[in-house]
């Protein structure tokens, strides 16, 4: 089952959620979910699940991102962590839908409020 962002906000609210952003290291500096972690998919699926579970363990909730409803390194991500026992769902609208949205995002891009006096 594919998360809503709305769904993501009430999930990170708990404290077992991780929010996973699986692009590249450049990506994940530029623009990203507030408080997630980089852990990129890369080409070696393995490598993927055994960083994650080197990090976090198996016993959180991952919600795995990408850039948008395009990209599927994210839905992949989801469908290996779970293929290897961890609680992991996606949240297909990614980083694109996210800022869209005007929810909480961290990165070199982010654009900060104009300063008023």
């Amino acid at each position: 089952m594919a998360l809503t962002k709305e769904q993501v906000l009430d999930k990170m609210k708990e404290k077992d959620a991780v929010v996973l952003n699986v692009p590249g290291e450049q990506a994940y500096q530029k623009s990203r979910i507030k408080g997630s972690f980089n852990i990129p998919w890369g080409g070696n699926p393995d490598a993927f699940g055994k960083a994650v579970e080197a990090k976090f363990g198996k016993g959180r909730f991952f919600i795995t991102h990408c850039a948008n409803f395009n990209c599927m390194a994210g839905p992949n991500a989801a469908k290996l962590l779970k293929s290897k026992g961890f609680h992991a769902e996606d949240y297909p609208g990614g980083i694109e839908e996210w800022v869209a949205a005007g929810s909480p995002e961290e990165g070199s891009e982010v654009k900060k409020p104009a300063v008023t006096k």
